[in-house]
Order: structure tokens, then sequence, then C-alpha cells
């Protein structure tokens, strides 16, 4: 194999033929490539994908290469493009292929981790751990959230912090009213924002929509610091189950946000990006733009135009690739 731009020491990304990206797979699995080189094989691959530059599924396929890996820059990258991915098809039928994806992706590192600390491990581990932990179990890993549930149920001061928002947001993620009240509970009663916020932005991860309901209402009913209610927006966007609703509500509530955000239009066009540009269709992107051609939306107008941007963006990189995506999916042997 050959790797251009060693050591990333150039600012642009290389496009590898299909036979030459598989090929870098040899020097991702057995790590002859450096981290640097690991990170930025995977990331010039997602991103020309979305560019239409090289498949989606080719971008997949060398993600798969990167189940031996234990470098936390790496995954946090990793997990980062697999995000955008699993945002951009959360409407499609195959969408819980990539959240099987995921889990087997992250299966050795979730193991080798493991939920406590050991001495002498590497650095970087204390925030890989949480990582890797948080997107398994929230993409469905049932041992990864059964484990989540039975330390979250002697109680969330037990949990060290650095696990904290791992497994709120897993127990929310694959739980019901009880576990949603479990976390609304930390974030009524926690004494630190700092505590507060880790447990607002695991609600989002609610699935029923009933409790996704009482969460948005939770944003305009004076249960929230103002500068706190974009966690709520912004969690619901990346999730499957509430990025509609979230819109919805947006919408019918959008006379109390703007009264709300009326000195904090920083606040208010960040609420509107985040709640918007999770999207995916022609049609989605023609709702908001009609929106918001008759409804003012002072000091968000860029945050509008930027949005609409990444929701034709993420249109065109679904029906460019997207049959392709959901035939990778379906012809791998672990999904």
């Amino acid at each position: 194999w050959v790797k251009l731009n060693l050591g990333q020491t150039g600012f642009y990304r290389v496009r590898y033929s299909d036979e030459l990206l598989s090929a870098l797979g040899g020097g991702v699995e057995d790590q002859s490539l450096g981290s640097v080189d690991r990170l930025s094989v995977q990331a010039d691959a997602f991103q020309l994908a979305k560019a239409g530059k090289v498949s989606t599924s080719s971008a997949l396929a060398i993600a798969d290469r990167y189940r031996r890996e234990e470098d936390y820059t790496v995954w946090a990258d990793l997990a980062g493009s697999l995000g955008d991915v699993m945002t951009c098809w959360a409407e499609q039928e195959t969408y819980p292929k990539l959240q099987k994806f995921a889990v087997v992706l992250m299966g050795d590192i979730v193991k080798k981790v493991g939920w406590e600390g050991k001495p002498g491990e590497p650095p970087l581990w204390p925030l890989l751990r949480p990582l890797v932990i948080g997107v398994a179990g929230r993409n469905g890993d049932g041992a990864v959230a059964a484990d989540a549930r039975s330390r979250m149920d002697k109680g969330w001061d037990t949990l060290p912090a650095d696990l904290r928002f791992a497994v709120y947001s897993i127990v929310v993620a694959t739980g019901g009213a009880k576990e949603f009240d479990q976390v609304l509970e930390v974030f009524k009663t926690a004494s630190m924002a700092e505590e507060r916020v880790r447990a607002l932005r695991a609600l989002g991860y609610a699935r029923d929509g009933a409790l996704i309901q009482r969460l948005l209402s939770m944003s305009t009913d004076g249960s929230v610091r103002s500068q706190d209610v974009f966690y709520i927006f912004g969690t619901l966007a990346s999730n499957r189950a509430g990025a509609a609703l979230s819109w919805k509500y947006l919408q019918d509530n959008w006379a109390t946000i703007i009264e709300m955000f009326a000195s904090g239009q920083f606040l208010l066009a960040r609420i509107v990006k985040s709640a918007t540009s999770c999207f995916a269709s022609h049609a989605r992107a023609s709702e908001v733009e009609a929106f918001f051609q008759s409804h003012e939306a002072p000091g968000a107008e860029r945050a509008i135009q930027q949005a609409l941007e990444v929701i034709r963006s993420n249109a065109a990189w679904l029906e460019r690739d997207g049959k392709s995506v959901d035939a990778w999916l379906q012809a791998h042997k672990d999904l």
C-alpha cells in the first residue's frame, strides 16, 4: 500500500481508488500506519464521500478495518464520521443496520477498555472509555445497556464523573419512563450546573414520543435556563425519534421562543441551526425555507441559510449513495 501526505503535514484531502483504500486497511489493522495517518485515512474517506468524490460504502468498508484500534483521537474522529452518516440516513429502513455496524465495530475496544480504569493504561483511555461505551450502548449493545442500568440503579452519585453522561444517555435511549425520570431527577436535584447539563443532554436520547414531548415542554416552561435550552434541541436533532418532533415543536411555539431569546439572538441562531440541519431531504429544505420566509428570526438569518445548505447537501448525499450503502449493509456478514 501507499499512504500520501504521511504525517498529515499538508492541508488537503487524499482520494484513493477503492483498491488502494482497501490495501491501506492492512496498515490500519496491523497499525504499521501511525495514529495520525490512521485517523486521516478514514477522515478523508468520509469527507470525500460527503462531497461525492468517493462512495460512502467505500468509506464504511475502510471504517470496518478499525476494529483493533485503541487510540482515542482516532476513535473520536471515526465516531463523528459515523455520526454524520447516521444522521443523514436516520429515516432510512437500513438505519438499524448502521446502529448494529457501530456496535460491531466498537465491540473489541469496549471490552478492552471496560468500565473501570486500569493501572498503566494509556493516558487518554479515560476519554476513550465513555466515548465507545456511550456509542455502543445507545446503539443497541445489550450487555453495555444492562450494565449501565445496573450502575444507574445504584445511584447516579456513585458513578465516576467521566462515565455519567454515557450512563445517563444509555439508560434514557434504551429505557422508558422509569429511566427518563431517573435522569430527570438528576437534572432537578444536582447542585452543580455541569451535572445538570449532562442530565439535560442525556434526556434528548429518549425514543418515546411522549417522553420527548415532556422534554420539549421543559424548553419553554421555565424549567431550563435559557442558555441551556440549546442542549435540548441539539441532542434531539441527533435522535432519530426526536428530530421531526423538535422541529414541529419549534414551529408551534415560535412566538414564545422568539420572546425568550429577544436579547440573546446568538442562542436563537444555535437552536434554529441544530433543530433543522439534521434533515436530509429537499422536501424538508423547502419546508424550513418556507417557514422562515413567513416568520421573523432576528439574528438567525445566517444560521438559517447554513442549515438549508446542510439539508440540501445531505439530501444530495443520500440520493447519490443511499442505494449503495443499503446494499453494503445488507451484504455485511456481521449485520
